[in-house]
């Protein structure tokens, strides 16, 4: 049973660290990781610095995610206007091709 839960760990853990990858969490991973193994020492003397070192690196992580979320909004938005405008044009087109009783519209 202990085997069977070893191997279910070591084979998430890869899904894990893409996981946070991807959502941009390396650096605070890193950080988390070296400060309880590398600089325990310091770590401990200086909590409160540390602490606040790590919350400024998640809010910068969850900073980029507001920027990446507007981004995409602001170009959903853009692709939206051109649609609307290219279907005015296209109505345009077709009101002035009918009033000089045309059927052919030249795109």
């Amino acid at each position: 049973m202990m085997f069977l839960m070893l191997g279910a760990v070591l084979f998430l853990l890869p899904i894990l660290f893409r996981l946070a990858l991807k959502l941009r969490l390396g650096i605070p991973m890193l950080y988390a990781v070296l400060m309880l193994t590398a600089f325990l020492d310091w770590y401990r003397a200086n909590t409160a610095l540390a602490d606040g070192i790590f919350f400024g690196l998640i809010a910068l992580a969850a900073l980029s995610w507001v920027v990446t979320l507007l981004r995409r909004l602001w170009d959903l938005l853009e692709d939206w206007r051109e649609e609307r405008a290219m279907a005015k044009l296209l109505a345009h087109r077709v009101r002035q091709a009918r009033a000089s009783g045309e059927y052919v519209i030249s795109l």
